[in-house]
């Protein structure tokens, strides 16, 4: 509404206004140079946030917890199995298939069940269910005598 209060006054008026504008604004230039504030944020009205730097010091406080966070998180991680039978000893799944091999020779044409098989040599039902209906499939000597049943034929 003020454009409209400015095209009713008359030109000497306008340039009273113009004037004194124009002192206000050099009067806030001086004070702004006088207490070291910008014009910018004076002008927008609008007082910008100086960004805080962070000491070298803080800095490593927080680099040094992200680091202790990521080690805590990976030394939770599963360790893979190849890794896990290296570091207890144990053998890879080869022998599995040797000490099934050599059980089902000395079980005779009747053949061994998978749970007579699991309880022998120490390893869990499924693992060697598992292991007939995929590894043993490629070898031709081990014959399916009835369900749950395999025996050593040659």
């Amino acid at each position: 509404m003020q454009s409209n209060l400015l095209t009713t006054l008359p030109v000497k008026s306008l340039k009273q206004a113009v004037a004194i504008r124009e002192r206000i604004d050099g009067l806030q230039r001086e004070l702004n140079r006088i207490t070291g504030a910008q014009a910018a944020s004076v002008r927008n009205g609008v007082r910008r946030r100086k960004k805080g730097k962070m000491s070298a010091a803080a800095r490593a406080r927080i680099s040094a917890g992200m680091k202790a966070r990521w080690a805590k998180k990976k030394g939770k991680r599963r360790v893979s199995r190849s890794a896990a039978a290296k570091g207890k000893g144990r053998h890879s799944r080869a022998p599995l298939k040797e000490r099934i091999v050599q059980t089902l020779k000395t079980a005779g044409k009747s053949g061994a069940t998978v749970k007579d098989l699991a309880a022998k040599l120490g390893k869990s039902y499924g693992n060697i269910s598992v292991w007939f209906h995929t590894t043993a499939k490629g070898i031709k000597e081990i014959k399916k005598v009835e369900p749950g049943r395999f025996a050593w034929a040659s």
